[in-house]
């Protein structure tokens, strides 16, 4: 009798394990972001669909129209009432990294920058820049761009101030904090 209950036991357990594996086996797997860098990261998705991330710099992706306008002693070399600019995915970087393709003093330069959120933060130093001190005079500096802009809830508005430096021999440093605005096209 002691034999029977023992077989009886294992074979009810045996059952009801296969059952609960056969149920938990069936159901669909939960398809989801599983980068916890992304805005959607989903912590319950066991499947990886990278295609369904969104970060923070997608939002930033994109040509603006805009002005940047220094309205101190470098007014006269940066006074941009039109002004295009290029934000993009910074080759090679990480997901919060961009590029802000810009036009220095006819130039064409990539600046480096970050984005965390609604804000992106530019820090770059350029050295060897030809710049137009005055007329007639060019001289080679190491120009300094760093600041943030932050982007409107409409993900097209960007507004911010870039802090400007400019260090050359033949005129010392000169900075201004020059308001930055942009509307993605």
């Amino acid at each position: 009798m002691k034999v029977r209950n023992s077989i009886t036991f294992f074979a009810i357990a045996a059952l009801i394990f296969s059952g609960s594996v056969f149920f938990t086996s069936c159901s669909d797997p939960v398809k989801g972001c599983t980068d916890p860098n992304a805005e959607n990261y989903n912590a319950d998705a066991d499947e990886s669909d990278a295609t369904l991330c969104i970060y923070s710099r997608d939002k930033f992706i994109g040509d603006y129209g805009g002005t940047l306008i220094c309205p101190g002693p470098l007014n006269a070399q940066i006074n941009n009432s039109v002004y295009d600019f290029k934000i993009q995915e910074r080759a090679g970087g990480t997901v919060s990294e961009v590029t802000v393709g810009v036009s220095v003093f006819g130039a064409p330069v990539n600046l480096a920058a970050t984005v965390s959120g609604s804000t992106i933060t530019i820090d770059q130093t350029i050295p060897n820049v030809p710049f137009t001190a005055a007329p007639g005079l060019t001289i080679t500096a190491t120009i300094v761009a760093k600041g943030t802009a932050n982007l409107a809830a409409d993900n097209k508005t960007l507004s911010g101030v870039l802090n400007v430096t400019i260090t050359a021999a033949a005129i010392g440093t000169i900075a201004d904090a020059c308001p930055i605005t942009g509307v993605k096209k």
